[in-house]
């Protein structure tokens, strides 16, 4: 098993902690995945609201508004249920039967939240979340992603059984 030294915590580690890059001579980069980790981390924290702008501005071109309309086509797709919840959710609230929360039932942000299913089949059982809280329950690897989905799961599953 081939290893190598990274340049800047000076351990010595298997090549797969190395993230693969073709322009350098072993083919892989010299610092490792740790390391470039905390440095991307670094980075997005001292610089937090340039990015937020960056990604807020490069949402709108249209290379990504045509990929959110394929990623909403093929979720429709694919989770048997969602459009149906998402359009009982939507008339509902312009019904005035329910009351869309202006809080994250999680983070507490205030913000305009989005209605989270925990099952499709029961239309109107929903928990509001931020969009940050809504991506990380999907999305997230982390450990606070994990604390988001055990607390949905038991808010949502309080809700349908009591």
């Amino acid at each position: 098993m081939q290893t190598k030294i990274c340049r800047k915590c000076g351990n010595e580690l298997p090549l797969d902690n190395f993230y693969k890059h073709s322009e350098m001579l072993d083919g892989h980069l010299n610092h490792c995945k740790d390391c470039v980790k905390s440095r991307v981390a670094k980075h997005r924290s001292e610089h937090a609201e340039e990015i937020r702008e960056y990604d807020r501005e490069r949402g709108k071109t249209e290379k990504r508004q045509q990929l959110r309309t394929v990623i909403t086509r093929r979720r429709r797709h694919e989770v048997s249920g969602y459009q149906k919840s998402h359009n009982a959710i939507v008339r509902e609230i312009a019904n005035g039967k329910l009351q869309r929360s202006n809080t994250c039932q999680i983070c507490g942000n205030q913000c305009k939240t989005e209605a989270h299913h925990y099952n499709y089949d029961l239309t109107k059982s929903v928990v509001w979340l931020c969009p940050v809280c809504h991506r990380n329950y999907h999305q997230g690897k982390s450990e606070k992603a994990n604390q988001i989905r055990k607390i949905v799961d038991l808010m949502l599953s309080l809700k349908t059984t009591g």
